[in-house]
């Protein structure tokens, strides 16, 4: 064989090499962003629909609220993605590995598929929120909070949806951190592994001053918590490439254990 006719086949196998990775990225992303977005999308359109309706009811009926209900969504939104994390990355796993692709591939096809769908929530977010506001405008009534509690709250638009996309995007990495953790370690070592993964979800919260943990570690870490977005924000921004360090962590070790 001359030294061309390696070099060519040594070529070949690396351009197929690079195909194959990039194949196996595409899929990982379109399973993980594609799913989440499509029941997401039903998700926010139930929401979107008692965002609106709430309020005219209560009017009708002579009362009147602050919170409105975006306050649940501001709860529920990011466990929804978390959810979907789990068990859309519980479907690709096996075929994913079946079929060739790599750790490294499934990594970064999570990552991508994270960041898409955790800016897709975070800007519906502030859309439902502004949908909200108008309605409680025009009845004569004031919002309490506009999203995130970083300010300046004149932007709280921009502000609430940069936080809300990350603390979407860090939920999701975690919750396919924790279901790799599984895969790989089983029941009991796999529910320990959950407590990293608690920390940086409560991390998440506190830097972006939004959801049930920040409720809940407000009273506690209050003196020590981010209030303006120049520091909250790229704070959560750490968090975020935490929560994917960890996953790689989680992946690179990753064994499928045999069923029993």
């Amino acid at each position: 064989m001359s030294a061309a006719t390696a070099v060519v086949t040594r070529a070949q196998r690396d351009a197929f090499v690079v195909s194959a990775h990039r194949r196996a990225v595409r899929k990982a992303t379109r399973t993980l962003a594609g799913g989440s977005l499509l029941i997401g999308a039903m998700y926010w359109g139930i929401f979107l629909v008692i965002t609106v309706a709430l309020p005219l009811i209560v009017d009708a009926a002579g009362g009147e609220i602050s919170g409105g209900a975006m306050v649940g969504a501001e709860y529920s939104a990011r466990w929804f993605a978390f959810s979907l994390g789990v068990v859309l990355f519980a479907m690709l796993l096996v075929s994913h590995l079946a079929a060739g692709g790599t750790r490294r591939a499934l990594w970064t096809g999570s990552v991508r598929a994270v960041l898409v769908v955790g800016l897709a929530y975070g800007v519906t977010n502030s859309v439902a929120l502004l949908v909200e506001r108008g309605i409680f405008g025009a009845l004569g009534w004031e919002k309490e909070r506009l999203g995130s509690a970083l300010t300046p709250q004149d932007d709280w638009f921009v502000v609430s949806a940069a936080a809300e996309s990350l603390a979407v995007a860090a939920y999701m990495l975690v919750a396919i951190a924790i279901a790799a953790g599984y895969y790989s370690h089983g029941v009991w070592r796999g529910t320990l592994l959950i407590v990293p993964g608690l920390v940086l979800l409560a991390l998440a919260d506190v830097t972006t001053r939004t959801g049930a943990l920040d409720d809940a570690l407000t009273a506690l870490l209050e003196p020590v918590l981010p209030t303006s977005a120049a520091v909250g924000l790229p704070a959560c921004l750490v968090v975020v490439a935490a929560s994917a360090g960890w996953l790689w962590w989680q992946l690179r070790t990753l064994t499928l254990r045999p069923t029993r």
